[in-house]
């Protein structure tokens, strides 16, 4: 039987992998003053499409109708955060601080690094519209991946403004084709410029190159601003400008870089937009946000800024993996009890439970001979083996052998330290 493309079977070497990882990000996520929540995993299809954009409609794992309800899995968490944000948003104080760590669907080809069932972290701020709360989103994304052993050396963060970048488009798109543009633009970084020509010209854009010079603005933020500075700016690009300039001006690291091109794909976001990629670009992106102030409103709630970031699993493993930093556990137990005879084993198992207590612990269960018991032990790679038979219970005693070394060692189970 094959698995179903798309998704991933988690044995205990990659579980634990994943676990471990999840714990580290959970760890500065909460040091940070963020509050775990969740959400079911299913949504109605009318909450999802709401302003998800195109393609991501198409997208949705939509569940059979039946009656006059219809469902889908979610494929992100802002817009389900948001619906239980709205649930009882005059009571919460602000900001609101919530971060997550779940899984997502969307029917996609799958690739490396792109799964239809996938893992996200993530963190969402409601309530706070300054350039304090962008800085300490893109901080937290950066101190997220540090705590990884991930470095500034091995990542690129790409940042740039939706306001700025449409507020440039102006003249060069009518408004009417403005997502679709953005859309086009968001997936330009992986395809070839002729492509992107070619895809802008079938939406009946005439100023291609216009365009496509936008594209090539990027660099660090001194010199992106100095380029930006060229173009007369209309009200909207200006303000797109000041608000990059600020949040860029609280969070600094030589691994920040301003590129026009990155918009994101979502069509919610409505100012500051960031990705964050591996330096060789060899995969998707690790992590991706921004700011969406109008979702909470269009999902029927009072007009409430946000602001947030997911970082996905499934390239974050690879990356990881790639730099030799994936968390590994030991998955071995410290100890391995030999049953030397049945007849014991009733209190052989209440040596076992105490040792429980304090390590991991494993006994045999098929009844083995004690040599076939010490191989699947040496296999399993246990530390120690304890041998517990008829003599060690008359003397409450127990055998204790250090499979490193051979050393054994007779004593009361109650003093075993390991």
């Amino acid at each position: 039987m094959e698995r179903v493309k798309g998704t991933f079977d988690f044995y205990p070497e990659e579980k634990y992998a994943k676990e471990l990882t999840l714990d580290t990000l959970r760890s500065v996520a909460e040091r940070a003053g963020f509050l775990w929540v969740e959400t079911p995993a299913i949504e109605t299809i009318k909450l999802l499409t709401r302003k998800s954009g195109e393609e991501v409609k198409n997208q949705i794992f939509v569940i059979e109708q039946r009656g006059s309800e219809q469902f889908g899995l979610r494929f992100d968490m802002t817009v389900p955060l948001t619906r239980m944000f709205i649930a009882k948003q005059k009571e919460l104080p602000k900001p609101v601080k919530w971060c997550y760590s779940t899984r997502m669907w969307r029917y996609e080809s799958p690739q490396k690094g792109r799964l239809r069932e996938f893992y996200q972290y993530g963190i969402e701020i409601f309530g706070a519209k300054t350039a304090a709360s962008d800085a300490e989103t893109i901080q937290l994304l950066l101190e997220s991946l540090f705590a990884l052993g991930i470095t500034e050396n091995d990542i690129v963060v790409k940042v740039s403004n939706r306001k700025l970048i449409q507020g440039l488009l102006y003249d060069l798109v009518p408004k009417e084709k403005m997502e679709e543009v953005l859309l086009i633009i968001d997936k330009a970084q992986k395809v070839t410029r002729e492509d992107a020509a070619t895809q802008l010209e079938k939406v009946g854009i005439k100023k291609v190159k216009e365009i496509l010079h936008l594209l090539d603005i990027k660099g660090t933020p001194k010199k992106v601003f100095e380029d930006v500075a060229s173009f007369e700016l209309n009200e909207l690009a200006k303000e797109g400008l000041e608000e990059l300039k600020a949040v860029l001006g609280l969070v600094r690291s030589p691994c920040i870089v301003v590129d026009l091109s990155t918009v994101r794909g979502l069509a919610y976001y409505t100012g500051i937009v960031f990705e964050c990629v591996d330096k060789e670009g060899k995969y998707r992106a690790l992590a991706g946000g921004g700011r969406y102030d109008d979702l909470v409103q269009l999902l029927g709630g009072e007009p409430t800024p946000a602001v947030g970031f997911a970082v996905g699993y499934a390239t974050l493993s690879l990356v990881l993996s790639e730099l030799n930093r994936l968390p590994k556990k030991r998955l071995s137990p410290q100890i391995y009890c030999v049953v030397i005879e049945e007849n014991v084993r009733p209190d052989a198992l209440k040596i076992v439970q105490k040792l429980r207590r304090k390590y991991v612990v494993e006994v045999d269960l098929l009844s083995r001979k004690v040599g076939k018991q010490v191989e699947y032990a040496n296999v399993l790679g246990a530390q120690y083996v304890v041998f517990i038979g008829p003599d060690e219970i008359k003397q409450k005693k127990v055998k204790l052998r250090d499979m490193k070394s051979g050393k054994e060692t007779l004593l009361d189970p109650e003093k075993i330290e390991v």
